[in-house]
This record gives structure tokens, C-alpha cells and sequence, in this order.
């Protein structure tokens, strides 16, 4: 981000495209990443942890 610009959304819409991503998980206070995420691609499942109580919901989610 210093040197070279942010290619977010390009990273974004590959994953999806090539990878099959359909899941996102932030780790860490804010929603800057999965907010930008959806905005991409709203059929991605969006996941915010910063605590324990949220680990375990985005674990029980990703493991359904």
C-alpha cells in the first residue's frame, strides 16, 4: 500500500471466478475488508472476528 496501490477488488473477483471462494472472514475490530467484499461480490458469506463469541460463530457457520 506504501509502494504499490491496493489491488482489492482484482484480488477479489479472481478468487471468486478462479478459486470458487464463497467465504470471507475478517479477523480483527472493524468491517473494512468485508464491507469492500461485499460491495465486490454480494454473494459472499461475510464473517467479522474479534472476539471469542465471534470466533465461535464464524467457527460453527464455516463448519454447517
Amino acid at each position: 500500500q506504501v509502494s504499490r496501490r491496493v489491488r482489492w477488488h482484482e484480488l477479489m473477483t479472481r478468487m471468486v471466478a478462479e478459486a470458487g471462494i464463497h467465504s470471507v472472514v475478517e479477523v480483527g475490530p472493524g468491517t473494512v475488508l468485508t464491507g469492500l467484499a461485499r460491495r465486490i461480490d454480494r454473494s459472499l458469506k461475510r464473517y467479522n472476528v474479534s472476539d471469542c463469541a465471534s470466533l465461535e460463530a464464524a467457527r460453527v457457520a464455516l463448519t454447517a
